[in-house]
């Protein structure tokens, strides 16, 4: 997927993937999925897509609904709060960096 924020292309084959997330299954109305990626200039940014009734759903009229896809960018703290969500502590490390122990 691509898509152009304040004038830069963000290009999710020519940026790293480092997690992703999937609710339900593609077709659902509740269906979600998120992959987050860092470009190649260090921009973090999720791609996205979920059914009418998820938190992509859009308004198309009087009660009724569609989902929608796209493209919304992150700062690194938002990244990282993905991450340790939805990541794994391997791609943490891979994204971030080793973190201090607890």
């Amino acid at each position: 997927m691509k898509s152009i924020i304040d004038g830069k292309l963000y290009d999710t084959e020519k940026s790293e993937l480092s997690c992703e997330y999937s609710y339900s299954n593609p077709g659902d109305f509740q269906y979600v999925y998120e992959a987050l990626y860092k470009s190649p200039n260090g921009k973090y940014f999720i791609e996205y897509g979920g059914g009418a009734m998820s938190k992509y759903g859009e308004s198309c009229g009087q009660n009724e609904a569609t989902g929608s896809s796209g493209i919304r960018l992150m700062d690194e703290d938002e990244a990282k709060d993905f991450t340790e969500a939805h990541g794994t502590a391997e791609d943490y490390a891979k994204a971030f960096g080793e973190p201090e122990l607890g």
